[in-house]
């Protein structure tokens, strides 16, 4: 056994001089390193709740194909701690044809939050992340005057309300004028009593003036418009409405309409319904859809967790042939969701929310075929679940409470180092098997350290041959090492036969009943690239020589000074990945299931700290 293997300072996710401070906490005595974990209920929910807020201008100005960022976080009611917000952005007097953006400060993603006609004003509704408090707008084409309204916003606080998506209810169908009529919504049957808001297709159908649609509380004056229309033309969007005693109040600006309101879902202040994750917009499909509905997954990809219940998505559709409309469902049915009218030659946008069903929605556009885009802006997980987060521990938690309720846990096989064992291993992964599941992760995982010291190890051990610890000889894509090398070839060779330690001399049952990640670490003694990389593939082989699938552990700044962009010549190439995030919320932790993998296999997890990367917790998140 090598004895000269530092500890790694687990978890950094930061840069080397972080790194630093950890070795100066473990030098002091400090329990650093492997995850710690135990559920806070500061950050044990997996998700945001909804508080519906008085429409309020939060913005108005001329704005150009350059971003304006809006501050919103800490006025008209919006918490100052808000994640996100629901906004209805008006449009009015565009120079060019285009379309407006709504994206997070300093966020610059080329999505479509609603199409933009020249001339014409055109109101739609988003769902925005916030950065430092902050959205941005900004047009594709020329610059208009845009409003911004918020109506509601999403934080983590305990006394938010839930959602809860229903099948497609017909709230109300009827002749609207400019006084408003009362429309009861929360009949305890599709929307329970006591909801704070509900989210609707809206539906305007020959109306006999241009003007705008009013949905607001019952009782309340509204002067504020939810979607636009012009003489004659059908006009539909999603709107989300504040409740007063379990009614909205609908009207219209000028002359009279018929107006169609079906409700979506419901938000109250229950444990039961789901919470809100806000993403960055995520470009989650591109294809073309035509009268037949076209599925498309959206869970476990695009950033979407396995378990989410329902999404946001922008949809936008662009087409040259005939008027019709677009209408994004819940798959395998015809109703729900929300249809989007378009007219000849025109493209057209608008927010979708949307219960998902075999982890799907379908798409079916009349009137020809057309080229879709759905862009994800956030999605919805039962709250009333298991949290959802997994955690991972090791040798720091031996005289510790292990936590309760974890969805999956990851334990760590060794204590410290790739030549050690963890001594509470065995315990640890007891508990592990009993976690709750239902995350899109297995129950219980295994993690093993890594590095690369070369051939001058204190006390020896570095491998002289291709005959592994159990007298087996290894076939190497490297070749053959031979005594006094420390190049590609006996690096292999010395991640195989610490692979092999692992599986023999640990103590685990079973070894290929589970995954065993690669915690890759700048922490480590590492050399350079081509050696480092040899030892993982020698690592990886000799685990898949026993049947056992590996991931790989790391962050992309510390996996990129390790691999140097070589490329794994094992399975490890197309290995999942688990990504640490370091010392950040849920919320922003998430926003890495959309990222690129480390390597080829994708983002199946991520890690985030609670209470600082030293002495702090861990939590794990599934992105599958």
């Amino acid at each position: 056994m090598r004895s000269g293997r530092r500890r790694p300072a687990r978890l950094t996710a930061l840069l080397v001089a972080v790194i630093g401070v950890l070795a100066l906490a473990v030098a002091a005595g400090v329990a650093v390193g492997s995850a710690r974990s135990s559920h806070l209920a500061a950050d044990g929910s997996s998700g945001d709740r909804f508080t519906p807020l008085t429409r309020a201008l939060v913005f108005r100005g001329d704005v150009g194909t350059r971003p304006v960022a809006v501050p919103v976080a800490g006025r008209a009611g919006v918490a100052p701690a808000a994640d996100a917000v629901v906004v209805d952005v008006r449009v009015t007097a565009p120079t060019d044809d285009g379309w407006v953006r709504v994206t997070p400060a300093g966020q610059d993603a080329p999505v479509a939050t609603q199409r933009v006609t020249a001339g014409t004003t055109v109101t739609g509704l988003a769902t925005v992340r916030l950065v430092h408090g902050r959205l941005q707008v900004a047009l594709s084409d020329g610059s208009a005057s845009v409003s911004v309204i918020v109506s509601g916003a999403y934080t983590s606080a305990a006394q938010g309300s839930t959602y809860q998506p229903v099948d497609t209810t017909r709230a109300f169908r009827g002749t609207v004028g400019t006084h408003p009529v009362r429309v009861p919504v929360a009949d305890g049957v599709t929307v329970p009593r006591g909801a704070t808001a509900v989210v609707l297709e809206a539906t305007v159908v020959h109306p006999t003036a241009p003007g705008s649609l009013r949905v607001g509380p019952a009782g309340r004056t509204n002067r504020i418009g939810v979607q636009q229309f012009t003489r004659g033309a059908v006009a539909a969007n999603a709107v989300v409405a504040q409740l007063d005693d379990g009614a909205l109040s609908v009207a219209v600006s000028a002359g009279s309409a018929t107006v169609t309101l079906d409700v979506l879902g419901g938000y109250a202040r229950s444990d039961s319904g789901a919470v809100f994750t806000p993403m960055t917009a995520v470009r989650a499909y591109t294809g073309t859809t035509t009268g037949a509905a076209t599925q498309i997954q959206l869970a476990g990809g695009a950033g979407v967790p396995g378990d989410a219940t329902a999404v946001l998505v922008t949809a936008s559709l662009e087409r040259s042939g005939p008027a019709g409309a677009l209408r994004v469902a819940p798959y395998g049915r015809d109703d729900g969701g929300v249809a989007l009218a378009f007219t000849a030659g025109r493209a057209v946008a608008g927010l979708v929310p949307v219960a998902l069903r075999q982890a799907s929605v379908q798409a079916v556009a009349s009137g020809g075929a057309a080229t879709l885009h759905l862009d994800v802006a956030g999605y919805f997980t039962d709250g009333s679940a298991p949290s959802g987060l997994g955690n991972d521990v090791s040798w720091p938690q031996c005289h510790r409470a292990l936590p309760a309720g974890q969805a999956f846990a990851v334990i760590g096989v060794n204590d410290g180092s790739g030549t050690t064992t963890n001594p509470c291993l065995a315990a640890q992964l007891a508990w592990a098997r009993d976690s709750a599941g239902g995350a899109g992760q297995p129950r219980a995982a295994l993690y093993v350290n890594t590095a690369n010291p070369g051939r001058h190890v204190p006390g020896g051990g570095w491998p002289t041959s291709n005959v592994d610890p159990e007298g087996a000889r290894v076939t190497s894509v490297y070749g053959v090492c031979t005594p006094g090398s420390d190049g590609v070839a006996c690096s292999y060779m010395d991640g195989w036969d610490i692979a092999v330690r692992d599986v023999v001399d640990r103590g685990v049952s079973h070894p290929a009943a589970y995954r065993w990640w690669l915690d890759v670490e700048t922490g480590a003694t590492w050399r350079d690239p081509a050696t480092n990389v040899a030892v993982l593939d020698g690592m990886t082989d000799a685990f898949a020589a026993r049947g056992i699938a590996v991931g790989l552990y790391s962050t992309g700044y510390q996996w990129g000074i390790i691999s140097g962009g070589t490329t794994p010549n094992s399975a490890l190439a197309s290995a999942p990945s688990w990504i640490a995030t370091g010392e950040t919320p849920l919320a922003r932790a998430k926003e890495a299931c959309a990222g690129p993998g480390l390597v080829d296999g994708g983002v199946a997890m991520v890690q985030y700290v609670v209470g600082g990367v030293a002495s702090g917790l861990d939590f794990d998140w599934s992105c599958r």
